[in-house]
């Protein structure tokens, strides 16, 4: 018989058969292409197949009542009869973020449908095809409650920051990653190409993260790499070649607004003017280059562009044993001159069915970033220093020494350009592998006893060579200016290396009887980590080009040392149980017991335990009749977590420090004398996390949507050096760590997502939104914790700003006298502060310390990303973006203050308060130096800046070959994009626009890039 089966929007199966028994087919979509993976299935049997990477397959059925169930990733399942009919037309829906996928959770896979934990996944494909530099800045805006911050970093230093539904403690509260079963650090998950994972999960709640126990008090992320599928070698290469350009830089003004404006200034400050009528036609003229030049410093030290590049391939495959084998060279070039770093990665998944009852596996990862510099480093707070009036080179060729007409050995001793062309070198090699291999044995059905073993090493070396330089010459004189050379040379080379082993067991049995099913996990693991570090400095090498610590000098004066060794063990089990009733009614409960060597004997071992439930509300009798309503899940769950990773490795042990200590006999003794002191009773941070939610799917699960609300209470956080008693008779640096305060956060998150198509248009749209309620509960009796601009105090949000709130600027001479005292030197045009303290709360009529308040935090109160793809036909375009509203940025120095310690003036230091413009809410205050200026440089709220923005994060558009112009090539798929990276930004702040509002409060960094890509995607 012949037999043609059509899968609309997913595959054609064209199928021919001698008989009713025996069927080939090959599985194409509806344009003629291979698509391997498709299950097909005799239902009620174990007989099956999955088609290959050609999309071919053979299946036997034992006759034509046979039913076939046809099934593919993200697509609803279909069952279809076989019959006698020579054509059977099969629709299978696709439903992105279906509720029927699987997904990975902590030891293994579940259903979606039947999670009962918060648990969020990431399509992969919003982040491949993108010029990212790490696969955490790739996760950007795509998990609602998930807070990434890409940290601006040069080349090799953008790994960003994690943040699950907020700040939990005073200290880090990063999430646990887990790497195909393995517990990584956030270096090792940053650096995963994001062209070998599978699948991202996030496990958010107690429920989902306990079986990760004193771990996961803060979030998991899971990521499963690649693995080999049956059939024939399928070959990928994947490559783009991208461009970068800062993002944001300083608006700093030229010359001439320099020179007027700092005359302007010291007339403020009853001064005489700098630069003469004389001197500023020159500036103005550009006449006398080597005493008034016009210089754009980040222009003379910064490339305009930077080129980056990766190249990716992958070949996978397999029958008996499958195997994923991939590499990637990554070459990124740095703003700075002459620094590039190079990445190579390689893994290699395999998986062999050794016997019917018997698998082994392994994951082996190998990523090597090399980082050359060639140049000096450049320091940024340096060149937010430097003025435009300072000379770069004279016009006789030696490195500018004048500074507006006169000389200046401070400013030129730190030219930007000159550090970078005779300043030093430095270079490093990181060399990272994660290898585990895995068993799986299956005695009976549904048993599966499992082992893996792994092992997790990191070796860095890094060298930075400091450079002699010549002091600078008098442009006038032409003696040289002490201060402004390098006498003495240096090299300062470090070595570290860090091993972790792990070894661990699960075994896990699930059954189901008619209606029921359950499934039983137990597990033990233990890990041991060591790690150690040596650091060698060599002064006065007889030259700069010498790499070797002996060349320099053996004068043990010209060496300095040192070297630490850590080490921890951690033992666990666990285990969970997992029962479901007519998929209806879910109930899962874990347990993990976790011990730690960071503790001391007695307080090593804590306890997790969680317990969640779901009802499947769709699934009951009475939602028949509501044909829209594809699912609809409620959910809720209780546990406890942990949270170690504040604590040192020795803390319970009294601290010595080793040393000189004394001179005796005009000779220096060495000696042993007290550090840190213990604390015994040291122990986890404790978290107890409440979730509840509801998952939705409607319409065909063509819109879906998840709300989650929590509670989380975080106990028992470590204070770092407390406060004791003078009687004590300790200084706070030997005061030992204390569990004693309490954090809570509250919150809830809301993601939505719909799918559909008109005609061949097909088109997906997304968005989440969260907003969290941080809350300092308790401070163990330490009263308010004051550091810079931020307090920590119960009541009120960790970090929050604390400082003077300003209400705008005077306005006159009669503004000030009616006022609460500032200064002395307080003037019209100068801040105003509110005064708010006094006996009964009422004003003072003083401005002091007192008056400080709470002015907002640096914690966004809402966090949102937004996702749109859509194809036509060979085209497809797709759109990322993410914001946060509801935060500040304080920025201070260089960062937003004109002529801080003899810097420059930006541009919207142009709207500053005049007797021409006594605009009581001008941009700025009266301008001075800040010498003459502290009245004004307070840490007060007119320092706080609006970082609100919405970020488009990424932007792809790409086109497919079509399938009859590729075949007589032999290729599967031919694909080219064009793709970028931060193309726009819209900002919440008006009056400052030359800051990043992703960066922290910073006064100086790296800039953030934005990157164009071009790039290919080809299958073989």
């Amino acid at each position: 018989m012949k037999l043609t089966t059509v899968l609309l929007l997913l595959a054609i199966v064209q199928v021919r058969a001698a008989d009713p028994i025996t069927v080939h087919g090959t599985v194409t979509d509806n344009k003629g292409e291979s698509i391997p993976g498709v299950s097909i299935k005799i239902k009620g049997t174990t007989r099956g197949t999955v088609a290959d990477a050609q999309g071919k397959y053979t299946i036997v059925a034992p006759e034509t009542s046979s039913i076939l169930v046809f099934s593919y990733l993200n697509y609803t399942t279909k069952e279809v009869v076989v019959g006698n009919r020579t054509t059977i037309n099969v629709s299978l829906v696709e439903a992105p973020e279906s509720l029927t996928e699987v997904v990975v959770v902590g030891y293994g896979t579940q259903k979606k449908v039947n999670l009962s934990g918060a648990v969020n996944t990431v399509a992969t494909k919003t982040i491949t095809n993108r010029p990212v530099t790490s696969l955490t800045n790739a996760l950007q805006g795509t998990v609602p409650g998930m807070a990434i911050i890409s940290r601006p970093g040069d080349v090799g230093g953008d790994i960003g920051s994690v943040n699950i539904r907020g700040r939990g403690n005073l200290g880090t509260s990063s999430p646990l990653y887990v790497v195909d079963g393995i517990p990584v650090g956030s270096g090792d998950f940053a650096r995963i190409n994001p062209n070998d994972v599978e699948s991202i999960s996030v496990l958010k709640d107690a429920s989902s993260s306990a079986i990760y126990g004193s771990r996961a008090a803060y979030g998991v992320i899971l990521v499963t790499t690649k693995k080999g599928k049956d059939g024939k070698m399928s070959i990928n290469y994947n490559a783009y070649y991208g461009l970068q350009s800062a993002l944001i830089l300083p608006n700093w003004l030229g010359s001439y607004d320099y020179a007027t404006l700092r005359n302007e200034a010291a007339l403020n400050a009853g001064k005489k003017v700098i630069y003469t009528p004389e001197a500023l036609d020159k500036i103005k003229n550009h006449s006398d280059p080597d005493n008034f030049p016009d210089n754009d410093w980040y222009d003379l030290t910064l490339d305009k562009t930077a080129p980056m590049m990766e190249h990716s391939i992958n070949i996978s495959g397999g029958g008996v044993t499958k195997y994923f084998l991939s590499g990637s060279y990554f070459d990124q070039n740095s703003l700075n001159p002459g620094k590039n770093l190079k990445r190579y990665t390689l893994r290699s998944n395999t998986e062999s069915q050794v016997t019917e009852k018997f698998k082994i596996g392994s994951n082996i990862s190998f990523i090597r970033d090399a980082l050359d510099n060639k140049n000096g480093s450049t320091n940024f707070l340096s060149l937010n220093r430097v003025v435009p009036l300072l000379v770069n080179k004279q016009s006789n060729g030696e490195w500018g020494s004048v500074n507006g007409g006169v000389i200046d050995g401070t400013l030129a001793a730190n030219n930007p350009v000159r550090t970078l062309q005779e300043g030093g070198r430095n270079s490093y090699n990181y060399s990272r592998l994660l290898s585990g291999v895995n068993g799986t044995y299956t005695p009976v059905k549904g048993l599966d006893i499992s082992g893996l073993v792994s092992y997790n090493y990191y070796n860095s070396v890094v060298s930075a060579f400091t450079n002699t330089m010549d002091p600078i010459n008098n442009f006038f004189t032409g003696k040289p200016i002490s201060g402004t050379g390098v006498a003495v040379n240096q090299l300062d080379e470090s070595w570290f290396n860090s091993g972790k082993f792990l070894a661990q067991a699960t075994a896990s049995y699930e059954k189901s009887i008619d209606k029921h099913y359950a499934k039983l996990l137990v597990g033990s693991s233990y890990e041991d980590y060591k790690d150690k570090s040596i650091r060698v400095i060599r002064k006065n090498f007889v030259n700069n080009d010498l790499n070797a610590i002996n060349a320099g000098s053996a004068d043990p004066l010209n060496t300095t040392s040192s070297g630490s060794i850590n080490e921890n063990a951690f033992e666990s089990v666990f285990g969970r149980f997992n029962y479901a009733y007519n998929d209806r009614y879910l109930f899962e409960a874990s347990m993990r017991v976790d011990g730690s060597s960071q503790f001391a004997p007695g307080h090593r071992w804590g306890a997790y335990p969680s317990f969640s439930g779901g009802w499947r509300i769709s699934q009951e009798d009475f939602m028949k009749s509501i044909g829209w309503i594809s699912e609809l899940k409620l959910r809720g769950s209780w546990g406890k977590l942990g949270n170690v990773s504040n604590v040192g490795n020795y803390d319970f042990y009294d601290g010595l420090k080793t040393g000189t200590a004394v001179i005796l006999d005009e000779s220096k003794q060495d000696g042993v004398w007290p550090g840190k002191l213990a604390n015994p009773t040291l122990s986890w941070e404790k978290v107890t996390m409440t979730n509840i939610g509801i998952d939705a799917g409607l319409f065909h699960n063509k819109l879906s949507f998840q709300i989650d609300a929590f509670d989380r209470m975080t106990n028992g956080i470590l204070l770092v050096n407390p406060s004791l008693p003078d009687e004590a008779g300790l200084t706070p640096d030997l005061s030992p760590s204390v569990n004693l305060a309490k954090v809570q956060n509250r919150g809830f998150e809301f993601s939505l997502n719909h799918s559909s198509h008109i005609g061949e248009f097909n088109y997906s749209i997304g968005g989440n939104f969260s907003r969290i309620w941080n809350k300092v509960i308790d401070l163990g009796g330490q009263g308010d914790q004051i550091n810079g601009n931020y307090i920590n105090r119960v009541g009120l949000p960790i970090g929050s700003f604390y400082m003077w709130e300003a209400e705008g600027l005077f306005a006159d001479a009669n503004d000030v006298k009616n006022h609460a005292v500032q200064s002395v030197n307080t003037k019209p045009g100068d801040i105003k502060y509110k005064d708010v303290s006094g006996p009964n709360g009422v004003p003072d009529g003083i401005i002091d310390g007192d008056d400080r308040k709470i002015m907002g935090g640096d914690v966004p109160y809402i966090s949102y990303g937004l996702n749109l793809s859509a194809s036509y036909k060979n085209f497809d375009f797709s759109v990322l973006g993410q914001g946060v509203s509801g935060v500040k940025v304080y920025l201070d120095s260089e960062a937003s203050q004109a002529f801080f310690n003899g810097a420059g003036v930006k541009q919207y230091q142009l709207g500053r308060w005049t007797t021409e413009n006594p605009n009581p809410n001008a941009a700025y205050p009266r301008l001075l130096q800040s010498a003459d200026n502290t009245q004004n440089l307070k840490q007060s709220s007119f320092w706080l800046f609006d970082a609100d923005y919405f970020r488009i994060k990424s932007v792809t558009l790409g086109y497919t070959l079509p399938k009859n112009v590729i075949q007589p090539l032999h290729i599967q798929n031919l694909r080219f994009y064009v793709s970028s990276n931060n193309l726009l930004t819209i900002r919440g702040d008006k009056r400052l626009k030359d800051f990043d509002p992703e960066m922290a409060s910073t006064r100086a960094s790296y800039p953030q890039t934005k990157t164009i890509s071009f790039g290919i995607n080809l299958t073989l």
